[in-house]
């Protein structure tokens, strides 16, 4: 039976690890790389302004002539979703409303698999408020 220091399978453990996440990280890096980006013409996502109830409004346009299924998925700041749906329209047209005090960055991401593309829109919301006081002599 032959003797193994532990110097030994420590530096057999650590290059193997090395070696398995960096397989594992040029397999996510390829599959990322192989999304393409959908034609500016077909997607708009545009800001409508504030409702009465203090709502942000977006509205998202798809040109979708082909009939496939695409997600569109609606993030916050931190990554998270806030809204995921799939959706098979050639026409997709959707108003999107959040409250305005709650969020201070978005981003709309259109993914459509079949095709390999993807586009993500990034919004980006500061709110100013500004008091105008006048104080006159009566």
């Amino acid at each position: 039976m032959k003797k193994q220091s532990i110097q030994t399978i420590a530096k057999k453990f650590f290059f193997g690890s090395f070696f398995a996440a960096a397989m594992f990280l040029s397999v996510n890096a390829a599959n990322a790389s192989t999304y393409g980006t959908i034609d500016a013409s077909k997607v708009e996502v545009k800001y409508t302004g504030v409702d009465k109830y203090n709502l942000l409004s977006f509205n998202v346009k798809y040109s979708n002539p082909s009939g496939n299924t695409f997600s569109l998925t609606v993030l916050d700041e931190n990554g998270d979703a806030l809204y995921k749906g799939f959706y098979g329209d050639k026409q997709f047209d959707k108003t999107f409303k959040l409250p305005k005090s709650e969020v201070s960055k978005l981003s709309f991401l259109i993914e459509d698999s079949r095709d390999s593309v993807r586009e993500k829109f990034d919004v980006n919301i500061k709110t100013k408020e500004v008091e105008d006081v006048v104080v006159s002599k009566g």
